[in-house]
């Protein structure tokens, strides 16, 4: 059963200009280490593999209904082979709350616009 659906749109460019006026900050703030290997694997893509992972973070977080605060490092996106969110934290504990127990993605990006669709069940 479906238990939730989220959608979120990322402009290649707002990602380039936050990581620009924060940097490590920004990084340490949003991404789990494993992500930004991914991130990072090629610097022809680094800012759609950011701005991609950004989406399908909020994606997420749109699917479990939960009020703000968003904790981005609470949400990892894995990409191997199919896309899904693996949760931690609260954000964990509010989706098993929910009776959530897999959050399946879509993820694309073409001329710098990122696209992120995450389905919970």
């Amino acid at each position: 059963m479906i238990k939730g659906i989220g959608i979120d749109i990322v402009y290649v460019e707002r990602i380039k200009k936050v990581y620009a006026e924060h940097g490590e900050r920004f990084i340490h703030r949003v991404f789990l280490p494993e992500e930004f290997d991914y991130i990072r694997r090629t610097s022809a893509r680094f800012y759609e593999r950011m701005a991609s992972t950004f989406s399908a973070k909020e994606a997420t977080f749109k699917t479990l209904g939960m009020r703000r605060p968003i904790i981005f490092r609470d949400i990892q996106i894995i990409r191997t082979p199919q896309p899904v969110a693996k949760l931690h934290g609260i954000t964990y504990d509010f989706a098993k709350s929910k009776e959530i127990n897999h959050i399946f993605l879509s993820i694309t990006h073409d001329e710098g616009i990122c696209i992120a669709i995450a389905l919970a069940i």
